[in-house]
Protein backbone atom coordinates (compact mmCIF):
# COMPACT_ATOMS: atom_id res chain seq x y z
CA UNK A 1 0.00 0.00 0.00
CA UNK A 2 2.78 2.56 0.83
CA UNK A 3 4.92 1.44 -2.18
CA UNK A 4 1.09 2.84 -4.13
CA UNK A 5 1.10 5.68 -2.52
CA UNK A 6 4.40 6.79 -2.66
CA UNK A 7 3.91 5.88 -6.79
CA UNK A 8 1.25 8.34 -6.80
CA UNK A 9 2.77 11.00 -4.98
CA UNK A 10 5.73 11.16 -7.37
CA UNK A 11 3.61 11.25 -10.56
CA UNK A 12 1.18 14.34 -8.64
CA UNK A 13 3.42 17.18 -10.38
CA UNK A 14 2.85 15.53 -13.84
CA UNK A 15 -1.15 15.30 -13.17
CA UNK A 16 -1.15 18.85 -11.90
CA UNK A 17 0.80 19.81 -15.15
CA UNK A 18 -1.66 17.89 -17.45
CA UNK A 19 -4.47 19.42 -16.05
CA UNK A 20 -3.01 23.07 -16.40
CA UNK A 21 -2.82 22.36 -20.00
CA UNK A 22 -6.52 21.25 -20.80
CA UNK A 23 -7.68 24.46 -18.24
CA UNK A 24 -4.77 26.45 -20.95
CA UNK A 25 -6.35 24.88 -23.49
CA UNK A 26 -9.83 25.85 -22.53
CA UNK A 27 -9.73 29.50 -21.19
CA UNK A 28 -7.10 31.02 -23.70
CA UNK A 29 -6.15 28.95 -26.89
CA UNK A 30 -7.64 26.37 -29.03
CA UNK A 31 -5.93 25.02 -32.40
CA UNK A 32 -8.21 24.59 -35.20
CA UNK A 33 -7.84 22.58 -38.75
CA UNK A 34 -9.63 24.15 -41.79
CA UNK A 35 -11.73 21.46 -43.08
CA UNK A 36 -13.54 23.38 -46.38
CA UNK A 37 -12.65 26.39 -48.87
CA UNK A 38 -15.61 27.83 -47.18
CA UNK A 39 -13.06 30.54 -46.33
CA UNK A 40 -10.96 30.99 -49.06
CA UNK A 41 -8.87 32.60 -50.05
CA UNK A 42 -8.30 34.24 -46.36
CA UNK A 43 -8.32 30.41 -44.97
CA UNK A 44 -7.56 27.19 -46.88
CA UNK A 45 -8.07 23.88 -46.41
CA UNK A 46 -5.29 22.44 -44.54
CA UNK A 47 -4.15 25.47 -42.83
CA UNK A 48 -3.86 25.00 -39.13
CA UNK A 49 -4.87 27.98 -36.92
CA UNK A 50 -4.37 28.80 -33.08
CA UNK A 51 -8.15 30.86 -31.87
CA UNK A 52 -8.06 33.52 -28.94
CA UNK A 53 -10.70 31.51 -26.58
CA UNK A 54 -10.35 34.58 -24.02
CA UNK A 55 -11.30 36.79 -26.83
CA UNK A 56 -14.63 38.04 -25.70
CA UNK A 57 -14.61 36.22 -21.97
CA UNK A 58 -13.28 34.45 -20.09
CA UNK A 59 -14.62 31.12 -18.92
CA UNK A 60 -14.74 28.25 -15.84
CA UNK A 61 -12.44 25.73 -17.31
CA UNK A 62 -13.98 22.58 -18.58
CA UNK A 63 -17.52 24.35 -18.71
CA UNK A 64 -19.41 26.77 -20.15
CA UNK A 65 -20.11 29.49 -17.44
CA UNK A 66 -18.63 33.13 -18.28
CA UNK A 67 -16.30 34.54 -15.58
CA UNK A 68 -15.54 37.90 -16.84
CA UNK A 69 -16.70 39.61 -20.08
CA UNK A 70 -14.11 40.96 -22.00
CA UNK A 71 -15.18 42.44 -25.12
CA UNK A 72 -17.66 42.21 -28.04
CA UNK A 73 -17.86 40.21 -31.25
CA UNK A 74 -17.07 43.28 -34.13
CA UNK A 75 -17.89 43.11 -37.37
CA UNK A 76 -15.38 41.84 -39.67
CA UNK A 77 -14.07 39.62 -36.62
CA UNK A 78 -12.96 35.73 -37.94
CA UNK A 79 -14.62 33.32 -35.37
CA UNK A 80 -14.46 30.13 -33.92
CA UNK A 81 -18.03 29.13 -32.61
CA UNK A 82 -19.87 25.61 -32.36
CA UNK A 83 -22.29 24.99 -34.95
CA UNK A 84 -26.23 26.33 -33.55
CA UNK A 85 -27.38 23.21 -35.86
CA UNK A 86 -24.75 20.78 -34.15
CA UNK A 87 -22.63 22.10 -31.25
CA UNK A 88 -20.25 18.94 -31.37
CA UNK A 89 -19.06 20.75 -34.97
CA UNK A 90 -16.82 23.61 -34.92
CA UNK A 91 -17.13 26.61 -37.58
CA UNK A 92 -15.01 29.12 -38.77
CA UNK A 93 -16.53 32.23 -40.27
CA UNK A 94 -16.53 36.33 -40.79
CA UNK A 95 -18.97 37.92 -38.13
CA UNK A 96 -20.36 40.52 -40.97
CA UNK A 97 -23.29 41.80 -38.35
CA UNK A 98 -23.95 42.28 -34.37
CA UNK A 99 -26.55 42.72 -32.48
CA UNK A 100 -28.99 45.36 -33.70
CA UNK A 101 -27.56 45.21 -37.19
CA UNK A 102 -29.90 45.23 -40.21
CA UNK A 103 -28.07 43.21 -43.11
CA UNK A 104 -28.89 42.32 -46.67
CA UNK A 105 -26.99 39.79 -48.76
CA UNK A 106 -27.61 40.67 -52.76
CA UNK A 107 -25.21 38.84 -55.44
CA UNK A 108 -22.98 37.66 -52.81
CA UNK A 109 -22.62 41.11 -51.39
CA UNK A 110 -23.17 42.72 -48.40
CA UNK A 111 -25.45 45.63 -47.19
CA UNK A 112 -25.32 46.83 -42.95
CA UNK A 113 -27.93 49.43 -41.96
CA UNK A 114 -28.80 50.37 -45.28
CA UNK A 115 -25.48 50.65 -46.56
CA UNK A 116 -23.38 48.82 -48.77
CA UNK A 117 -20.16 47.54 -47.35
CA UNK A 118 -17.24 49.41 -49.60
CA UNK A 119 -15.22 47.17 -51.47
CA UNK A 120 -12.44 47.56 -54.22
CA UNK A 121 -11.43 45.13 -57.38
CA UNK A 122 -8.25 44.19 -57.66
CA UNK A 123 -6.21 42.89 -60.26
CA UNK A 124 -3.63 40.51 -57.69
CA UNK A 125 -5.16 37.31 -57.78
CA UNK A 126 -1.98 35.39 -56.52
CA UNK A 127 -4.19 34.76 -53.27
CA UNK A 128 -6.10 32.22 -55.30
CA UNK A 129 -3.60 29.51 -55.31
CA UNK A 130 -4.49 26.07 -54.63
CA UNK A 131 -8.26 27.31 -55.33
CA UNK A 132 -10.33 25.23 -57.50
CA UNK A 133 -11.99 26.84 -60.38
CA UNK A 134 -9.64 29.85 -59.45
CA UNK A 135 -10.04 30.86 -63.05
CA UNK A 136 -13.95 31.51 -62.93
CA UNK A 137 -14.07 33.21 -59.72
CA UNK A 138 -14.01 37.15 -58.96
CA UNK A 139 -12.05 38.48 -56.71
CA UNK A 140 -12.54 41.96 -54.68
CA UNK A 141 -11.37 43.60 -51.18
CA UNK A 142 -14.03 44.37 -48.77
CA UNK A 143 -13.72 46.92 -45.94
CA UNK A 144 -15.94 46.00 -43.43
CA UNK A 145 -15.57 47.88 -40.47
CA UNK A 146 -12.10 48.62 -41.59
CA UNK A 147 -11.28 45.34 -41.81
CA UNK A 148 -9.84 44.76 -45.02
CA UNK A 149 -9.84 40.97 -46.51
CA UNK A 150 -10.21 39.21 -49.95
CA UNK A 151 -13.47 38.07 -50.87
CA UNK A 152 -14.29 35.73 -53.98
CA UNK A 153 -17.71 35.11 -55.66
CA UNK A 154 -18.30 32.63 -58.63
CA UNK A 155 -18.70 33.80 -62.36
CA UNK A 156 -21.93 32.79 -63.60
CA UNK A 157 -23.62 32.59 -60.27
CA UNK A 158 -26.07 31.70 -59.72
CA UNK A 159 -25.83 28.59 -61.94
CA UNK A 160 -22.15 27.84 -60.52
CA UNK A 161 -23.26 27.62 -56.84
CA UNK A 162 -22.22 24.86 -54.81
CA UNK A 163 -24.88 25.80 -51.57
CA UNK A 164 -28.02 27.03 -53.40
CA UNK A 165 -29.51 27.10 -50.01
CA UNK A 166 -27.58 30.37 -49.23
CA UNK A 167 -29.63 32.61 -50.69
CA UNK A 168 -30.09 36.27 -50.98
CA UNK A 169 -31.49 37.74 -48.04
CA UNK A 170 -32.63 41.55 -47.13
CA UNK A 171 -34.28 43.17 -44.14
CA UNK A 172 -32.74 40.78 -41.32
CA UNK A 173 -32.19 42.12 -37.99
CA UNK A 174 -29.70 40.23 -35.80
CA UNK A 175 -31.36 39.99 -32.47
CA UNK A 176 -29.68 40.80 -29.28
CA UNK A 177 -26.89 38.28 -28.21
CA UNK A 178 -26.01 36.95 -31.41
CA UNK A 179 -23.89 37.29 -34.60
CA UNK A 180 -24.01 37.02 -38.61
CA UNK A 181 -21.11 35.13 -39.50
CA UNK A 182 -20.78 34.14 -43.30
CA UNK A 183 -17.23 32.42 -45.40
CA UNK A 184 -15.45 34.89 -47.35
CA UNK A 185 -15.55 31.98 -50.45
CA UNK A 186 -19.86 33.60 -50.53
CA UNK A 187 -20.94 31.15 -53.23
CA UNK A 188 -19.28 27.86 -51.60
CA UNK A 189 -20.08 28.93 -47.83
CA UNK A 190 -22.52 26.97 -45.16
CA UNK A 191 -23.49 29.58 -43.26
CA UNK A 192 -25.55 32.39 -41.64
CA UNK A 193 -27.77 32.67 -45.13
CA UNK A 194 -28.53 28.86 -44.64
CA UNK A 195 -28.84 28.29 -40.46
CA UNK A 196 -29.60 31.18 -39.40
CA UNK A 197 -27.58 33.62 -36.25
CA UNK A 198 -24.94 32.52 -33.88
CA UNK A 199 -25.62 32.51 -30.12
CA UNK A 200 -23.23 34.66 -28.57
CA UNK A 201 -22.67 31.41 -25.72
CA UNK A 202 -22.02 29.39 -28.87
CA UNK A 203 -19.04 31.46 -29.42
CA UNK A 204 -15.39 29.65 -28.93
CA UNK A 205 -13.07 32.60 -29.52
CA UNK A 206 -11.09 34.64 -32.89
CA UNK A 207 -9.06 33.50 -35.23
CA UNK A 208 -5.54 34.82 -34.45
CA UNK A 209 -2.61 33.58 -36.75
CA UNK A 210 -1.62 30.20 -38.97
CA UNK A 211 0.76 28.63 -37.28
CA UNK A 212 1.08 25.53 -39.92
CA UNK A 213 -0.18 24.71 -43.42
CA UNK A 214 -0.60 21.76 -46.07
CA UNK A 215 -2.17 20.39 -48.58
CA UNK A 216 -2.00 16.73 -49.65
CA UNK A 217 0.78 16.47 -47.29
CA UNK A 218 2.14 19.06 -48.94
CA UNK A 219 3.71 22.08 -46.50
CA UNK A 220 3.05 25.61 -47.40
CA UNK A 221 5.82 27.32 -45.19
CA UNK A 222 4.38 30.71 -47.14
CA UNK A 223 1.31 30.65 -44.75
CA UNK A 224 2.99 30.02 -42.02
CA UNK A 225 2.95 32.84 -39.15
CA UNK A 226 0.08 35.05 -41.27
CA UNK A 227 -2.09 36.56 -38.81
CA UNK A 228 -5.43 36.83 -39.92
CA UNK A 229 -8.44 39.30 -39.94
Amino acid sequence: MENWKEKLRSQLPLMWLIVALLALRWTIVEPYVVPTGSMEPTLKPGDRLYALKCAYDIRLPFTDVVLIKIGAVKKGDIILFRAPADPSITYVKRAVAVAGDKLAVRGGKLYVNGKPVPIEMTGNRDVLYDIERAEDKTLFVENLNGVKHNVILDDGRPMNREFPYSPDLDGITVPPDSVFAVGDNRDNSHDSRAWGFVPMENLKGRAMFIWFSSLDWRPRPERIGTLLQ
